[in-house]
C-alpha cells in the first residue's frame, strides 16, 4: 500500500490546531495549550493511553502457549472472557472523561488515517464513485467517527470523486461518544472541504447474535466499520452469515464494504476467517448476491495465510504525527510511527474486478501477486513474501532497471505477471512486467 504523500502529511500542526481546539470547545481539556505542559500529560492523558494500548491488547496476551496446561487453554481461549476486557472500554475508568480524552486524540486520529489509507488504496488502483451517484454511508461501532472522517481524508488527498453532499449514519452504544463523534465530524468534514456532508447518530448496542439493523432501515451505498468486529464473541462464520443477511437487505448494487480491524494475529486470523466464509457462501451462490473481494486480496482464492496456523496477514502504513502526538509517544513509551492494520474491500457488485479497479486492467490474463510482507535485501536479491491465486510463497527477485522503482518494492505492491519458479518455500522472481 502506498500512501500518498499529501496525506501522510496532513496530520501536522494544522490537524493539531483543530482537533486541540475542538477537544478543549468540548471542554474534554482545559485549554489547547494544556498538551503543550508535560504534568498535565503525564497525570491527565498518559495513564489512560497506556490503559487503552494494554486493554486493546489483552485478547491477544489472553491466548495461551501450547505448553500450558489443558484448564489454562480452555479458559484462555473463552470468547467472552477475551471480549470483557473490550466493551465498553471508556465507561471502565475512576475518570471516564479523561479516558474518553485519551482515546479521542491518540486512538481516533491513528484510526482515521488507517481508514483514510484504505481509501487512498482505492483510488491509486482507480476507483471511481459512480457520477451522480448519492453518498448514503453507514458506521457501525462508530464511536468518535473515526472511520467516517477517514473516508473525509481519503477523498480529500486521495479523491475518488466523492459528491459534495453526503450523509453518514453512525452507529454506537456509547451515547456521550456517538455525540462526540458527531460533532467532531461535523468540524472535521469542514476541515476537508466537505461542509455539506453531514451525520445521523444512532444509539444502539450492536449484537452478531440478532439482526445489526431493523428491517425497515433504508439501503447504504458505503459500510463501514473499524475495530469492531473484534469485540464479537461470535464464531466468523456467524459473523460472515450476518454481515451476509445484512448487506443483502441493506447494500445497495455497486455499494462497497471497508472493514478495518487490528493487526495482532489472534483478530486478523479471524478477519481472514469471516473472509474465507464470506466467499463460501458468495462463491456458492447460496448468499443470494453478488459479491466481489476487492482488496487486499485482488480475488477470491484461498487464503495463503490460513494455510498455516501460525500466520496471518496485516498492512503497515507510515504517517507524519502530530506533533502532540509524538510527545505522547515519548511519555508512553509506545510508537506509531507506523500504524499496522488488517482490512478487507468489498463490493456489491457483478461486474469484472478489472472494471471496477481499472489499473489492474494492465495486461489481461497475467497473474498478479501482492506483497505480504516488507522486501529486505539478500546480496544483490530482495527477499520478501508475495500472496496470490497460487496461495502464500516466499521468494527472491533481483531487481530490473525496467521496471520503475522496482528497488523499492514494500509491504502491499502488487507485481504484474511474475514469472515466478520454485516452491512455496523458496520462489525466485525472474521477471515481472508492472508494479502496481
Amino acid at each position: 500500500m502506498r500512501v500518498p504523500l499529501p496525506l501522510s502529511e496532513a496530520f501536522g500542526a494544522s490537524f493539531e490546531t483543530l482537533i486541540t481546539g475542538f477537544a478543549a470547545e468540548e471542554k474534554l481539556m482545559p485549554e489547547a495549550e494544556a498538551l503543550n505542559s508535560q504534568r498535565y500529560l503525564a497525570r491527565s492523558v498518559i495513564p489512560h493511553v497506556q490503559k487503552l494500548s494494554d486493554l486493546f491488547n489483552r485478547v491477544e496476551r489472553l491466548r495461551p502457549s501450547e505448553d500450558e496446561e489443558p484448564e489454562v487453554r480452555r479458559k484462555a481461549q473463552d470468547p467472552a472472557a477475551a471480549a470483557k476486557g473490550l466493551a465498553p472500554y471508556w465507561t471502565e475508568s475512576s475518570n471516564p472523561a479523561n479516558l474518553r480524552l485519551a482515546y479521542f486524540l491518540y486512538f481516533m486520529p491513528a484510526n482515521l488515517y488507517r481508514v483514510a489509507s484504505v481509501w487512498a488504496e482505492l483510488s491509486r488502483l482507480g476507483y471511481r464513485w459512480p457520477e451522480g451517484r448519492p453518498l448514503d454511508a453507514i458506521e457501525l461501532g462508530a464511536g468518535p467517527a473515526s472511520g467516517a472522517c477517514g473516508i473525509s481524508a481519503g477523498e480529500r488527498h486521495a479523491p475518488c470523486g466523492l459528491p459534495e453532499r453526503g450523509q453518514f449514519a453512525l452507529i454506537e452504544q456509547d451515547k456521550p461518544m456517538l455525540e462526540l463523534g458527531a460533532r467532531w465530524a461535523s468540524r472535521y468534514f469542514t476541515d476537508n472541504g466537505r461542509p455539506d456532508w453531514g451525520t445521523r447518530t444512532f444509539r444502539r448496542r450492536l449484537d452478531f447474535a440478532e439482526p445489526l439493523l431493523p428491517r425497515n432501515a433504508p439501503r447504504f451505498n458505503l459500510w463501514l466499520s473499524s475495530y469492531f468486529l473484534n469485540e464479537t464473541t461470535e464464531s466468523p462464520r456467524a459473523v460472515a452469515l450476518r454481515l451476509l443477511e445484512t448487506w443483502k437487505r441493506h447494500l445497495d448494487d455497486e455499494g462497497l464494504v471497508i472493514l478495518v480491524e487490528p493487526a495482532l494475529k489472534f483478530q486478523s486470523r479471524k478477519l481472514l476467517e469471516v473472509r474465507q466464509a464470506i466467499l463460501e457462501e458468495v462463491d456458492s451462490h447460496r448468499a443470494g448476491f453478488p459479491l466481489q473481494v476487492l482488496l487486499p486480496c485482488l480475488g477470491h482464492q484461498a487464503c495463503g495465510a490460513l494455510a498455516a496456523e501460525e500466520d496471518w496477514c496485516h498492512e503497515e502504513v507510515s504517517w507524519w504525527r502530530p506533533p502532540y502526538f509524538k510527545r505522547i509517544d515519548q511519555m508512553a513509551g509506545l510508537d506509531r510511527k507506523t500504524l499496522p492494520f488488517s482490512y478487507l474491500v468489498l463490493a456489491r457488485s457483478s461486474r469484472p474486478r478489472e472494471e471496477i479497479l481499472p489499473a489492474l486492467a494492465a495486461h489481461p490474463g497475467a497473474p498478479r501477486q501482492r506483497l505480504v510482507s516488507p522486501a529486505h535485501s539478500e546480496g544483490q536479491d530482495l527477499e520478501f513474501f508475495v500472496c496470490g491465486s497460487d496461495g502464500k510463497r516466499r521468494a527472491r527477485y533481483r531487481p530490473q532497471a525496467s521496471i520503475e522503482g522496482s528497488d523499492e518494492l514494500g509491504r502491499g505492491d502488487i507485481l504484474v505477471g511474475p514469472q515466478v519458479r520454485g516452491d512455496v518455500h523458496a520462489s525466485r522472481i525472474d521477471k515481472i512486467l508492472q508494479r502496481l
